[in-house]
């Protein structure tokens, strides 16, 4: 059994036995551009987004540097919960560039995927992402969003996503919780 608690096929609860687990949710979405809620579907899972704010701020520091634009510029600040089969799964923060898409403050984003708008209203093509994995622990913030217990394991995505034109057109940070999935990355050779 230890050796199938290790696996994660099986987990234990105090003083009430050993339990099947239930599988982690694949973010497989680093071997190819692809949006959450595609690559969440694609798998068969049901997926829900809830909307914690949706602003137009002054870019500052480090974001204007990522998003390769002046300090003070005006972008769309997005938080959102994404959950999947009902359950809060990832915090993400998504900062783009207000004048790509000056609209976009005005569109529905809890019932209509984020990417694919840019795409078919704007014309914004992802070509290509810089992409930054690291694994945190659940601060307060997280805790209370993704009911999760404070200081509980955590995936940071960082992320730097580019048009045809090399214009970053979204830069954003994912706050997966570690316990309901995993990274999974496949490389090519190119020789």
């Amino acid at each position: 059994l230890r050796g199938l608690v290790n696996e994660g096929l099986l987990y234990r609860e105090k003083g009430k036995g050993t339990f099947i687990a239930k599988p982690k949710i694949d973010y497989g979405f680093i071997q190819r551009l692809t949006t959450f809620y595609d690559d969440m579907i694609e798998k068969g899972y049901t997926t829900k987004t809830k909307i914690v704010k949706q602003e137009i701020k002054e870019v500052r520091g480090t974001i204007a540097k990522k998003l390769n634009i002046p300090k003070g510029e005006k972008i769309i600040f997005l938080h959102r919960i994404r959950s999947v089969e009902n359950e809060p799964i990832v915090s993400v923060m998504n900062f783009i560039p207000y004048k790509l898409c000056p609209d976009l403050i005005n569109e529905d984003l809890e019932n209509k995927s984020l990417y694919r708008m840019l795409i078919n209203k704007y014309e914004l093509k992802p070509y290509k992402a810089e992409i930054t994995l690291e694994p945190i622990v659940a601060e307060e913030y997280d805790s209370q969003i993704l009911k999760i217990k404070l200081g509980a394991p955590m995936h940071l995505m960082q992320n730097i996503t580019y048009t045809k034109d090399n214009i970053a057109m979204d830069y954003f940070e994912s706050r997966f919780r570690g316990d309901k999935g995993k990274v999974r990355v496949v490389l090519y050779n190119e020789i």
